[in-house]
C-alpha cells in the first residue's frame, strides 16, 4: 500500500534515504517546515522543475498546461520526435513545441477538440490527473487501481473523462485532496504539483 499524505499536512518519511544527497534549496520562499518542501526539493533535484529565479520557487503560482507537458517530457530526458504538430496554437520553435508534439504523439494529451491544445491556459487539478494517468499507461504502469470517489464531498465535480484517472490517482496516493475535497476544477499550483509529481515517481519505483 502507497503512504498517504494530504496536501496541506505532507509529511513523508525517508528513512532509507537519509544519506542520499539532494540539491540544497536557495528558495527565500520553501522552508523545510512548508508541507511542500520534500516535494519541492525532489523536482528540482531531479530536475524535472526549476523555480521562477534563482532564489524563488513561487509555491502558489499557477502552471500552465504547457508548463506540466514540458515535465513529464523531462522526465522522459527529452525523447525525439519526428511526428506530425497537431495543434493550430502550438507554433514552431517554442519552448514547449517538441514536448507538446511528442505528447500527443505518446497520447498522454488529446487537446481541447478543434485542433487546439491551449498551452497558456491554466492547468486544472483534473487535466493534471489524466494526464499522469496517461503518463503511466504509456510507461506501461499498473493502471487498474480504482477507488471510489463518493467518499469527497465534491465528487460530482470530476468530469466523467476524468473520473478513471482521478479514480486511480485516488487509489495510489498520488492525489488526496483537502479538508474532504478533491478540488478538481481547481488550477493547480506549482507546490501541488511538485509534490504529486514525486509521489508519482515514488509510486513508479
Amino acid at each position: 500500500m502507497y503512504k498517504r499524505q494530504t496536501e496541506d499536512t505532507d509529511k513523508e518519511e525517508d528513512k532509507d534515504d537519509e544519506t542520499t544527497e539532494t540539491t540544497k534549496l536557495n528558495f527565500t520562499d520553501v522552508k523545510e517546515s512548508d508541507w511542500f518542501f520534500k516535494g519541492v526539493e525532489y523536482v528540482v533535484d531531479k530536475g524535472i522543475m526549476s523555480g521562477v529565479s534563482e532564489n524563488e520557487f513561487a509555491p502558489s503560482g499557477k502552471l500552465t498546461r504547457a508548463m506540466l507537458v514540458q515535465m513529464l517530457y523531462n522526465m522522459e530526458s527529452r525523447p525525439a520526435c519526428d511526428a506530425e504538430n497537431a495543434f493550430i496554437d502550438v507554433p514552431v520553435g517554442q519552448w514547449y513545441t517538441d514536448a507538446v508534439i511528442w505528447a500527443n504523439d505518446a497520447k498522454i494529451v488529446s487537446g481541447m477538440g478543434e485542433g487546439l491544445f491551449a498551452p497558456n491556459m491554466e492547468i486544472t487539478r483534473e487535466q493534471m490527473v489524466a494526464m499522469l494517468y496517461n503518463y503511466a499507461k504509456y510507461k506501461g504502469y499498473d493502471v487498474t487501481a480504482s477507488a471510489d470517489l463518493s467518499t469527497f464531498a465534491d465528487n460530482a465535480s470530476v468530469s466523467a473523462w476524468a473520473q478513471p484517472a482521478m479514480q486511480w490517482a485516488v487509489a495510489n496516493g498520488i492525489v488526496n485532496g483537502s479538508n474532504g475535497k478533491l478540488n478538481p476544477q481547481n488550477n493547480a499550483t506549482r507546490a501541488e504539483v511538485a509534490a504529486i509529481l514525486m509521489r508519482f515517481c515514488e509510486m513508479s519505483k
